[in-house]
């Protein structure tokens, strides 16, 4: 299940710099991968010891106290929480980190240094509500930190998400108390688990740059027989080695149980979260991945493997591996793949001659694939009078190591490994930030972006017009990466758009944040016109609107909180030359406080829309779009000392625009808005079109995207966008704040009873309710089918979200039964009513798959054919010249059978006019009063490029 990443702030940056940088280089000092766990009933058996009453789950009103071990020295700490996986809020009410001194006087848990305690806060306060999918680092705290020692982390958790964020595998226990004790350092009546539970990261600042090994794998990795404390880990081992061998370097394991390169299991598997438990790692440098024992294990323990299956598998890690390499090239880490060792004396694989071989095989391949190092513990484990096993004195079960064997990993471990420095890039912190970022930051249909800060955090919105949940909300750290934290609009009580056609409702919002409070205006078109909400969180819920009611129409309003705390509402006026006009506003009663007045007419381009006043140095600018959104588009400003003029325009306007470069990757740049980091550079984001070329033309259909353009300000007091009015690709990342990459989602997401749907998710003109359900059959997306089909103005069983990518697989699995051969369900490629394609699984007793298209209104079969009864699996491969649409049956064999091709330009807006992009997404219709079911297992989405 894909998940987003939302963290509630404390207030708004109202001044350029208001929120000083903090200084020194962070490096990842400790860290855990993570994993969702469901939580057992108190006095339920885990791990085979009963549940003590304390950490019955979900965890309420109880401080959990849990000891890591960091393996680098540094000046201060912070200290990162995680509701990655949780489906409700985490509720943080205090939290604390301290040193451990050894307990010598009874205590249950372990005691804290006398005079260590430190609270920890999050943007300044000692309280937290982290959203599903949300992370969060604490504050730096001033704290001498030694190599090696012990921390113990604090949290009083007032409310915890029935799936917890964990990592069960801890080798250590940590403990628990009732009530909020995150301040007392002895607690006398803790309750011991094992687990580490919301805690992901522990970072240190360091006096100089320092190599940051990061170690990912399966159970050898994660120290499976470890006793609990002893820190008998390979990695653990290695760690204190480079300690007595006087070398600097942190070493941090993110190995999960049971885990696999390809398949998920205990945990994501690990080609899902190389970049997010490695690459993303602070000042990651050099990895190591020691994995694929149980991809072959699982492949046949209880079951027949054929020639065939062997093959595709072993073609299919490999891949596997070369992808991490990939990665771990772009961003600079030193990749190091160690080989697999035997299991021959595995009691719970039990593998034949023929998985030996593929063992085997698979090693020789990984020795000779040019890894930038490669750790041959095969070589070093086996017995070399049975190589099919484990060394007696390294073995602990047949498959597992002993003490012994992780001794002997770590000690195999080439030191000098850490000198090496691989790749251009660097690792996920500000310290090693590459030299330049790809446009665009959000791609695929993410039109007139609006973006503010709050702090360090910026939030961006996006137009959506006939799709609800409406408004989505973006959150990054350095204006590059983004996550989809939320929707606006996201209730029935606030909107509907019942009979609107395509490309209308919502237009052009703006967002803005004062005084600890986010607002957004924008317009319904043929709906409520112009409205405002309101949020202390822009990831929570927002307020209803609060129409903004004109006697004359116009759209694109925006507000600006002058220093005054007079608050202005600018919009466009009206037609294809309506000019821009502006009123004060009252936001306690929603009130105009005099009718809209001209102020501007722009640069005589039509349509000038989308305009936002600014404050800078005693002016105030005015920036608009203009030409109309295709490839006349271009970005105008002018500047006035009085906000209501007159406004002088820029001498070398249009500021931006690309309307005579038409051999630029980007086109019809406009719809630009202003924001500043906390360091006082100045950036835009905007709009943009990747144009593909087919007929004889020019042609876009993922929709207009978001673009990242810097700004700087020339002695005469006019901005500069870009590289002389033009945006270069790439572009240097000078200026950015930071580099915070996400974590990325998982491909495959699933559903289940419990969980709510992902603010991706979107339905046509209402929420519609009625037609989906994810607890009819727990573990499937349940579709019901009406009679309102995808060319009807209507609210149809269809769920969709945006084609992201130009390169994209959209796939799923799905099972349908109906009796009527009209019902139909399956996955569609949505722009409008008239212009769609569906790939349709029919009903009745002769079953059909079959590829259907509806250009210009007019439906045509493409290709069809029988399919026998059972769930079926349909897929969407997208390139940028064509959609191919493919079925198979599912559980049967691995090859997708083709049934039709439809070219990317058909779906266009050049062919089929209209403001939005391709909804990749699942319907389902029935053709009578009876509903038509269809069930989903899973749903891929996947990007395979730019």
């Amino acid at each position: 299940m894909a998940v987003g990443v939302a963290l509630l702030v404390a207030g708004c940056a109202l001044r350029p710099g208001e929120t000083p940088p903090d200084t020194g280089r962070w490096v990842a000092a400790w860290g855990s991968a993570q994993l969702d766990q469901r939580a057992p009933a108190a006095g339920e058996a885990s791990g085979g010891k009963p549940v003590p009453a304390v950490w019955q789950q979900p965890l309420r009103e109880a401080t959990v106290r849990q000891v890591v071990r960091v393996t680098a020295a540094g000046r201060a700490v912070r200290v990162r929480l995680s509701n990655a996986f949780g489906r409700e809020p985490l509720e943080v009410g205090a939290a604390s980190v301290a040193m451990v001194q050894p307990a010598t006087d009874g205590a249950a848990a372990p005691v804290l240094q006398a005079g260590s305690l430190r609270a920890l806060t999050f943007g300044g306060r000692r309280d937290l509500i982290l959203a599903p999918g949300a992370e969060a680092w604490s504050d730096p705290v001033e704290m001498a930190v030694p190599r090696l020692a012990d921390l113990a982390v604090q949290t009083y958790l007032r409310a915890e998400p029935a799936i917890a964020t964990v990592h069960p595998g801890s080798r250590i226990s940590s403990w628990a108390v009732a009530g909020n004790q995150a301040d007392v350092a002895r607690w006398p009546e803790a309750a011991a688990r094992d687990g580490w539970w919301h805690l992901a990261a522990v970072d240190v600042r360091v006096a100089a740059p320092q190599p940051v090994l990061v170690a990912i794998g399966d159970s050898i990795t994660d120290g499976y027989g470890v006793a609990p404390g002893s820190y008998q880990r390979w990695t653990d081992m290695l760690a204190r080695r480079l300690v007595a061998a006087a070398r600097d370097a942190a070493v941090v394991n993110t190995g999960i149980g049971g885990n696999r390169l390809l398949r998920d299991g205990l945990g994501p598997h690990v080609l899902s979260r190389f970049d997010r438990d490695v690459l993303d790692r602070t000042g990651a440098t050099h990895a190591v991945v020691m994995i694929g024992v149980n991809d072959l294990g699982i492949s046949h323990r209880g079951r027949a493997t054929t020639p065939e299956s062997r093959a595709a598998l072993l073609g299919e890690l490999k891949a596997g591996f070369d992808a991490m390499a990939r990665r771990a090239r772009e961003r600079g880490v030193c990749l190091m793949v160690g080989t697999v060792m035997p299991y021959g004396g595995s009691g719970y694989y039990q593998p034949k001659p023929e998985n030996e071989a593929d063992r085997q095989a698979l090693n020789d391949w990984i020795r000779q694939a040019g890894f930038d190092a490669v750790l041959d513990f095969d070589a070093l484990a086996r017995d070399p009078a049975r190589p099919t096993h484990l060394r007696a004195e390294l073995d602990a079960d047949g498959l597992h190591p002993s003490m012994a064997g992780y001794r002997a990993m770590a000690d195999a471990f080439p030191l000098a490994f850490l000198d090496r420095r691989c790749g251009q890039g660097g690792a996920a912190s500000a310290a090693a930030m590459p030299a330049t970022f790809d446009n665009p930051v959000i791609s695929g249909f993410a039109s007139d972006p609006s973006v503010c800060r709050a702090g360090e955090d910026f939030y961006l919105v996006t137009s959506t017009f006939e799709y609800l949940p409406g408004l989505p909300v973006y959150h990054s750290r350095d204006l590059v990466h983004w996550r989809l934290v939320g929707n606006a609009l996201s209730r029935e009580s606030q909107i509907s758009f019942v009979g609107r056609k395509s490309s209308k409702a919502i237009f052009a919002p703006t967002i803005r944040c004062e005084a600890g409070r986010f607002y957004i205006v924008t317009t319904d078109v043929e709906g409520i016109g112009n409205f405002f909400i309101t949020a202390s969180d822009p990831a929570g819920e927002w307020s209803d609107p609060v129409r903004l009611p004109e006697p004359v129409f116009g759209m694109d309003p925006s507000f600006f909180f002058d220093d005054d705390g007079t608050v202005y509402y600018t919009r466009h006026g009206g037609g294809r030359d309506g000019g821009v006009y502006q009123a004060r506003v009252d936001l306690k009663t929603g009130r105009l406080l005099e009718e809209p007045r001209l102020v501007w007419k722009g640069m005589g381009g039509i349509w000038p829309e989308g305009p936002h006043l600014y404050k800078r140095n005693g002016w105030y600018y005015l920036m608009i779009a203009e030409g109309g959104t295709s490839y006349d588009h271009r970005i105008t400003m002018a500047r006035s000392r009085s906000p209501w003029g007159p406004f002088e325009p820029h001498p070398d306007n249009p500021v931006l625009t690309h309307r005579n470069l038409p051999d630029h990757p980007f086109q019809a740049l406009g719809h630009a808005d202003l924001v500043t980091t906390p360091q006082g550079q100045w950036w835009a984001t905007l709009l943009a079109i990747r144009p593909q070329a087919a007929d004889g033309g020019r042609h876009h259909h993922i929709g207009r995207e978001t673009l990242l353009a810097p700004v700087r300000w020339r002695a005469d007091g006019w901005p500069e966008f870009g590289q002389n009015r033009m945006l270069a690709q790439p572009q240097p990342t000078r200026g950015l704040p930071g580099w915070a990459p996400w974590p990325q989602p998982p491909v495959r997401e699933t559903f289940a009873p419990d969980r709510k749907l992902p603010p991706h998710w979107a339905f046509l003109r209402t929420f519609a309710k009625e037609r989906w359900s994810l607890t009819a059959r727990p573990g499937q997306l349940r579709l019901i089918g009406g009679r309102t089909g995808l060319d009807a103005i209507g609210t149809p069983a269809f769920m969709g979200r945006r084609q992201e990518r130009l390169n994209q697989r959209f796939a799923t699995q799905l099972d349908f039964n109906p009796t009527d051969a009209r019902d139909a369900a399956g996955l569609a490629l949505r722009m409008n009513e008239s212009h769609h394609a569906l790939l349709r699984l029919t009903g009745g007793p002769a079953r059909r798959v079959e590829c259907l298209q509806q250009l210009n209104g007019q439906p045509r079969v493409l290709a069809s054919a029988a399919v026998p009864p059972g769930p079926m699996q349909l897929q969407v491969l997208a390139e940028p010249s064509q959609y191919t649409l493919a079925w198979r049956r599912a559980n049967h064999g691995r090859d997708w059978q083709p049934l039709c091709r439809i070219p990317t330009h058909q779906l266009s807006t050049e062919t089929s006019t209209g403001f939005t992009g391709v909804y990749l997404g699942l319907f389902a219709f029935s053709a009578t009063a009876a509903p038509a079911v269809a069930d989903f297992a899973w749903v891929d989405f996947e990007p395979l490029g730019p």
